[in-house]
């Protein structure tokens, strides 16, 4: 993990120290936040944005903000803990709930076929201070919106929805330090044609790793349809796949993922 007082540092995300009185405030794609600390005490302050276009790639740090009652953000919050130190980790880590993943244009994977997409992932910002850290706040960079997940309004569960393109092409998938990358092996050994038009990812279940471009990946995964319905079997590879070649673990899953899973990757969405 990279430590920085107040230099530049290379990532948004690491291990940094806040002399008493100081603040540092980030602004990572659509969310400020703003860290101030006191003695006995740490005072957050947050808030997302709406932003677009290149904006939304982008991230700023500085070491020397303004104290927190001169900000306006919409959420401020004290925490009193008696822990020693200076040190407050921001790192990176996946939602608390499944990613409902909808392509832009529905995919087709024909019986007998295996495709291979990308996906991106939105984040949350895991805040921890003292010596022996203490988790403070877990802030989402841009929240989705709740979408439930399941064959009826009784069945199912309460997940994240998420607009993607589902790149077949590492390429095309746009680089934002904000969002996790995903390599999705989908392998249709239904005998029926297979509607890729609402994917089920759970995120709980994967590690976050950074590469030295600045990225964020997860593993690599595999669901494998061999019936004709929505459930899938779940396979997490051991890393992220070869595009992520010097990736070093960031973040551990939220959830340790069982050896055989299966679960409902394609089905009904109801709003």
């Amino acid at each position: 993990m990279s430590e920085h007082h107040n230099q530049r540092p290379s990532t948004w995300w690491g291990q940094f120290h806040l002399d008493q009185g100081q603040t540092c405030r980030w602004e990572i794609g659509p969310l400020k936040l703003a860290i101030h600390r006191q003695a006995n005490e740490w005072q957050l302050a947050y808030e997302q944005t709406e932003v677009t276009g290149s904006e939304a790639t982008e991230w700023n740090y500085n070491p020397t903000a303004p104290d927190i009652s001169e900000l306006t953000y919409k959420n401020t919050e004290r925490y009193i803990t008696q822990q020693p130190g200076n040190t407050v980790r921001v790192m990176p880590i996946l939602a608390d709930r499944s990613i409902i993943t909808r392509p832009l244009t529905p995919l087709y994977v024909p019986a007998g076929e295996k495709m291979t997409i990308f996906v991106s992932s939105p984040l949350w910002v895991r805040i921890e201070v003292g010596d022996l850290p203490v988790k403070l706040q877990e802030v989402p960079i841009l929240r989705p919106s709740d979408t439930w997940f399941g064959p009826s309004t009784m069945e199912g569960e309460l997940c994240y929805a998420s607009r993607t393109y589902a790149r077949l092409n590492l390429e095309n998938i746009p680089k934002r330090t904000h969002r996790a990358i995903t390599q999705i092996i989908i392998d249709n050994k239904g005998v029926t044609q297979l509607l890729v038009e609402r994917l089920n990812l759970p995120v709980p279940y994967l590690s976050l790793f950074e590469t030295s471009d600045g990225l964020l990946w997860t593993e690599a995964v595999t669901m494998t349809r061999t019936r004709d319905t929505g459930m899938a079997g779940f396979e997490v590879e051991k890393r992220p796949p070869i595009e992520a070649l010097d990736a070093k673990l960031v973040s551990k899953p939220r959830e340790k993922p069982g050896q055989s899973m299966v679960i409902r990757a394609f089905g009904a969405l109801f709003r």
